[in-house]
């Protein structure tokens, strides 16, 4: 066992922050319920442990009693079965906590599949009603909308550009469900080592030294032959979905490489960086992920720390 696999991290200003902003902007689930299943699974002893685990519960209880629709329920069954797979797969291996949850949401994606058969539904059954919800909450915002005329004919443009890229979100919904959910799952997997009376191994690790192996270049390469080659209109979602799920590995740990060399750098200039890049995401998005395919060749983060270490 590791020396840190019991030592229970500190909770830090930077900790609580972002776990309040996954909570805001994706859904709690995502984080709420693998935090709840690993405290279970690792006997809670403390006051500490069940008061989150009860917390996780009443949240489930409360989102699963109000009015839901399709969307929602599938949404409901797969946190639970990523949660699953995501408890088992670090409690019983060491394996670390991204290609955990990537794992976990496979295995959820799948079993969520085998379950929609189940209750006579499918993939495109999903999709529509996710579009039907989108469209759904951009009728609602737009009949809410107390606005000079002015003002309401921009919000108007704005939510038509908006409804346009729903069916586009909603073909791509399996991949998106992947990238959302698997930083919920890293940072239940740290605030369960912060919480746990007896934390197990591994330690969640720093996200300045987040990586994967080298081989998933392969899958850039496929991602960039398969969308040259014409391809069935049968395979044209899943080959979609699965180069947004490599671009968005790639662009994690491309900013992983970003925050390894800034990480040390005031709070007050991370805030005005971090705002920086929210006005340019998509351009930072595309500019980390080319970074993180780099990182396969050049190894920038080994390079700098030797050239720190020449200094």
């Amino acid at each position: 066992m590791s020396p840190t696999a019991g030592v229970r991290p500190a909770v830090t200003w930077r900790a609580v922050g972002l776990l309040a902003a996954y909570l805001v902007l994706f859904p709690p689930l995502f984080v709420l319920a693998p935090l709840a299943g690993l405290l279970v699974a690792s006997r809670p002893r403390t006051l500490r442990e069940w008061a989150w685990i009860g917390a996780a519960a009443l949240w489930f209880a409360l989102s699963t009693l109000a009015p839901v629709g399709l969307a929602s329920q599938v949404l409901h069954a797969w946190s639970l079965f990523v949660t699953a797979g995501f408890v088992v797969i670090m409690l019983a291996g060491r394996a670390q906590p991204v290609m955990a949850g990537l794992t976990a949401s496979i295995f959820g994606l799948g079993a969520v599949t085998a379950w929609s058969w189940v209750i006579g539904t499918g993939w495109d059954d999903l999709e529509l009603a996710v579009a039907r919800a989108g469209w759904e909450a951009c009728r609602q915002l737009l009949a809410q909308a107390s606005l000079p005329p002015e003002r309401l004919a921009a919000l108007r443009a704005y939510v038509d550009l908006l409804g346009e890229s729903i069916p586009v979100a909603a073909s791509l919904l399996p991949a998106l469900l992947v990238l959302s959910a698997i930083p919920g799952l890293c940072l239940a997997w740290a605030w369960y080592r912060r919480l746990a009376s007896q934390p197990a191994a591994p330690p969640a690790g720093r996200f300045a030294e987040f990586t994967f192996s080298d081989q998933m270049v392969w899958l850039v390469i496929a991602s960039v032959a398969f969308s040259i080659v014409p391809l069935p209109e049968l395979v044209q979602p899943a080959v979609a979905n699965l180069a947004l799920v490599t671009a968005g590995l790639y662009a994690g740990r491309g900013a992983a490489i970003a925050w390894s060399g800034i990480e040390e750098f005031p709070g007050l200039i991370l805030a005005l960086m971090f705002l920086g890049v929210l006005f340019i995401l998509p351009v930072a998005l595309g500019g980390f992920a080319a970074l993180g395919v780099a990182d396969t060749w050049v190894n920038f983060r080994q390079r700098y720390a030797a050239d720190a270490t020449r200094e």
